[in-house]
């Protein structure tokens, strides 16, 4: 985990623990992780919270522990399961198509998303050259 990591990952923990109306020293009670290393966690300070304190933090916070594994960096991207599979391991009890719907349909969101934030990316390189390209 980078600096910029180890912030958003304070971020996102402050935002869970806040979200949950809990306060510091509350958290630290409930999982047993000290305030000061919490404190040091949710500023950015910890580039690398240890797997046991994020076990912790998991359990105090009602959250699955792969989660926390996943904003802390120690599981990335590339080591996550593909979608059908994802969702047929998370959701066994439902019906195939029911399970092809959903992951069509969120397809389609992820498509529609990336689709606007490439025009997005497009119109701020436009913008950067000076403007709309005018061809005759």
């Amino acid at each position: 985990m980078n600096d910029t990591t180890a912030k958003q990952f304070g971020e996102q923990l402050k935002h869970l623990r806040e979200a949950r109306n809990m306060s510091l020293r509350g958290l630290a009670s409930k999982s047993g992780v000290d305030s000061g290393s919490l404190t040091r966690i949710e500023h950015g300070k910890v580039c690398h919270p240890q797997p046991d304190t994020l076990k912790c933090l998991a359990d105090a916070l009602d959250l699955p522990l792969a989660d926390l594994f996943v904003m802390a960096g120690y599981i990335t991207p590339s080591d996550l399961p593909n979608l059908s599979y994802y969702l047929r391991a998370k959701y066994p009890h439902l019906p195939q198509d029911v399970l092809g719907r959903m992951e069509q349909e969120l397809h389609q969101v992820i498509d529609k998303h990336a689709a606007q934030a490439l025009r997005e990316l497009m119109a701020g390189q436009r913008d950067q050259k000076g403007g709309t390209d005018q061809t005759q």
